[in-house]
């Protein structure tokens, strides 16, 4: 298991156990637990108020296996090109939106097989700056960024009636918490660095793309002819921004310990 992995385990039995009133029950897991591994015992025990166990109850031979990781399965571990094929991106907008950004993202997004999806205050049309309109899939009351693999916020003027709005804050945040990539761009990163202002994050502040811990902002989206790049590292904001989208989510959001410093 990855150290992520380790640590959704720890917590999960930590969470579970926590429910239980009677001291046999968390006491009696944990000493099971000692038969599998002492620091996985030890760290429970710790969470569920378990005396902390000093010794193995079998021997850990060490032994991996192949198959039990979620990484095992990623398309790099496999030898296959990253692809964001069927992931579901929410495109948070209200009147007032970039329309040129907007729509150069959900075409590149649609392009490469991911289904995008307007989220907005309201299920009914909302209307750019340049005048155009749109359809809203959904409203923001009425769907989570849960549904979500990752979210994206276009520039423009919305982006002050987006920052009045305590659900978009939420969405933002609880996206940040669960480590999916979100993609902000012109405007939209003031919105992004308002929900995820936390120690350790950056944002772009001039012409540059920054890729901090998935979150990847731009002010302004570049030149991208040559259609996606998807790799690590990319300088353009769309072959950045769905790189990350291909990767599922970035734990090491979660081990640098950023996501315990939102509220989501």
């Amino acid at each position: 298991m990855s150290e992520d992995e380790k640590s959704h385990i720890i917590n999960t039995l930590g969470f579970e156990l926590d429910h239980c009133d009677d001291p046999v029950v968390y006491e009696r897991m944990v000493e099971r637990l000692t038969d599998i591994d002492l620091g996985l015992a030890q760290a429970v025990a710790e969470k569920a108020g378990a005396p902390t166990p000093t010794q193995a109850g079998r021997p850990n031979h060490g032994k991996k296996a192949k198959g039990l990781s979620q990484f095992d399965f990623t398309p790099e571990a496999l030898g296959l090109p990253a692809t964001i094929a069927s992931r579901m991106v929410a495109i948070i907008i209200a009147d007032g939106f970039n329309f040129l950004e907007y729509e150069e993202v959900k075409g590149a997004l649609t392009a490469a097989g991911a289904l995008p999806f307007n989220i907005g205050p309201k299920r009914q049309p909302i209307k750019s700056s340049g005048g155009k309109s749109v359809s809203a899939d959904h409203h923001l009351e009425g769907m989570r960024s849960t549904m979500f693999d990752s979210i994206y916020i276009p520039g423009g003027e919305h982006v002050s009636t987006l920052l009045k709005q305590g659900r978009v804050i939420h969405w933002v945040r609880e996206a940040f918490g669960h480590c999916k990539a979100i993609g902000a761009t012109g405007e939209g990163v003031k919105l992004v660095q308002v929900a995820c202002a936390v120690e350790g994050m950056t944002f772009s502040t001039s012409g540059e793309v920054v890729d901090s811990y998935g979150v990847v902002t731009a002010q302004g989206l570049g030149k991208n002819e040559e259609g996606l790049n998807m790799v690590k590292g990319a300088k353009n904001f769309l072959d950045a921004y769905t790189y990350n989208i291909s990767q599922h989510r970035n734990f090491q959001r979660e081990l640098d310990g950023l996501t315990s410093m939102v509220a989501f």
